[in-house]
C-alpha cells in the first residue's frame, strides 16, 4: 500500500472532504517517501497540518503544510536536545554563547572551549577534557545542530570552526531549554 492511499484513507476517515487542498496529500507522500518511506511520519505531518488549519480557521493547504513540516522540524531538534547528556547541552550551551560574543560568526573551538569552561561552572559541572569537548561537538555535528569545518594553518596547526546555521527562534527555544536544565542542577 503506497503513502497517498494510506494518507487518503486518514483523511476520508478524520477530516472533511473539502478540508484539504489539491496536491496536499500527494505533496506529504512526496516528503515522507523522500526521507525514510515512514507512513507514521506522513500521519505524523497530515495531523499537524490539520492541527495549525483548524487553528486558523483555514483549510489544508500547501502553505500551512509546509510550515507543520518546520514546526516538527523544530520540535525534533528541541527533544534531541531536552534528552541529550547534561555534558552535551552544556557543551550546546557554551557554543551558543561564544556564537553570541562573536556576533554569529564561525566560533573555534578554543573560545567555545572557554565559554563550556564558564558554563560548567554555573552549572556546578566537572568540565571534561579539550578532547572530550570536541568529540562532543563533532556529535553536535552529526545531529546537524551545529556545523563544523577543519581549518589548516599549515605548519601552525588546525582548528575545527564552529557554525551555528539553526533558524533564531529554534535557537532561542533551545537556549531557554538548556538554561533551565542547566539552572535545575545547582
Amino acid at each position: 500500500m503506497d503513502l497517498q492511499h494510506i494518507l487518503r484513507i486518514r483523511v476520508e476517515k478524520a477530516l472533511h472532504a473539502q478540508a484539504v487542498g489539491p496536491g496536499v496529500v500527494e505533496k506529504i507522500a512526496a516528503l515522507a517517501s523522500r526521507d525514510h518511506g515512514d507512513a507514521r511520519q506522513a500521519v505524523a505531518l497530515l495531523a499537524k497540518s490539520a492541527y495549525l488549519a483548524e487553528k486558523t480557521g483555514s483549510h489544508i493547504s500547501l502553505p500551512r503544510m509546509d510550515e507543520a513540516a518546520s514546526v516538527i522540524e523544530h520540535d525534533r531538534y528541541l527533544t534531541m536536545v531536552r534528552t541529550a547528556p547534561v555534558q552535551m547541552r552544556a557543551v550546546l550551551s557554551a557554543v551558543i554563547e561564544a556564537a553570541e560574543k562573536a556576533d554569529k560568526e564561525p566560533v573555534g573551538t578554543g573560545d567555545a572551549y572557554d565559554a563550556y569552561r564558564v558554563v560548567c561552572d554555573k552549572a556546578q559541572l566537572c568540565p571534561l577534557s579539550t578532547r572530550a569537548f570536541a568529540d562532543l561537538v563533532a556529535e553536535l555535528d552529526l545531529y546537524s545542530l551545529v556545523r563544523t569545518r577543519v581549518l589548516s594553518h599549515g605548519r601552525y596547526g588546525r582548528t575545527r570552526e564552529i557554525i551555528l546555521d539553526l533558524p533564531e527562534d529554534v535557537l532561542e527555544r533551545i537556549k531557554t531549554t538548556i538554561g533551565i536544565d542547566l539552572e535545575m542542577r545547582r
